[in-house]
């Protein structure tokens, strides 16, 4: 899935953000990736990432779904790994993990780990 692609479906859209991110920065990457969202779709994150994302679901008016590092560092079907992300938060992954984990394991990646400003986002739908 590229830009431009409708989501006509239900899906989440994982996030993750450096401490130095904005809300527009994680914005911005989402609408280059995702040209349609669902309006039953979640955004979903790790938990220390909680004051960007509630700023980036109420502006998509979508849910928010917050996840633990313990949580996202068990997800299976990442593709993705951080060294980075793993020292500092505890998860090697936290988009694609957080997408996949809000959906349950039936999940599976259609938009692998994106990058943008200080951001990344990845979507994962139910089959």
């Amino acid at each position: 899935m590229g830009g431009g692609e409708v989501m006509s479906m239900s899906c989440s859209i994982g996030i993750g953000c450096s401490s130095r991110a904005v809300a527009s920065d994680v914005i911005e990457l989402i609408q280059r990736c995702v040209s349609e969202i669902a309006p039953d779709s979640v955004v979903a994150t790790l938990d220390r990432c909680s004051s960007i994302a509630e700023a980036v679901a109420a502006v998509l008016g979508l849910r928010l779904v917050l996840f633990p590092a313990s949580v996202l560092s068990h997800i299976r079907g990442v593709q993705s790994h951080s060294l980075l992300a793993a020292s500092t938060v505890g998860t090697a992954n936290v988009a694609e993990a957080a997408a996949l984990a809000s959906l349950g394991p039936a999940a599976r990646l259609i938009l692998p780990r994106q990058t943008g400003r200080f951001c990344t986002c990845a979507v994962a739908v139910l089959p």
